[in-house]
């Protein structure tokens, strides 16, 4: 091995740990952002239960797709990345709202 890659596998650790300590600092605000955008969700799905609306909504699924899709271009990502991440985070919310409507409605009460 040469010298540089010996270079390399001794100071990886001390060269990267900045970066990895922000992406650290990164990845737990996306888990405290998703946990607030959740509740806000199961805010939403409340109404939902008290006002007899549809737990399904595509038209804002479909305008939240695009939001995000835009917003992903503006900053330099792809759409297609930014979609199948959320893709993900809006089957889970819609898991988790017709979880507690159909609680709700079980219990015969509102919030």
């Amino acid at each position: 091995m040469s010298q540089q890659g010996q270079y390399l596998n001794t100071n990886t650790s001390s060269i990267l740990q900045p970066y990895r300590d922000q992406l650290d600092s990164i990845n737990l605000q996306i888990v405290d952002l998703l946990s607030e955008r959740m509740k806000v969700c199961m805010d939403i799905a409340e109404l939902k239960a008290a006002h007899g609306i549809a737990m399904m909504q595509p038209g804002r699924i479909s305008y939240v797709i695009d939001m995000i899709k835009g917003r992903s271009e503006a900053v330099g990502l792809r759409p297609e990345y930014i979609e199948s991440i959320f893709g993900i985070i809006i089957n889970e919310t819609c898991i988790r709202e017709d979880a507690l409507i159909k609680q709700r409605l079980t219990q015969g009460r509102t919030p």
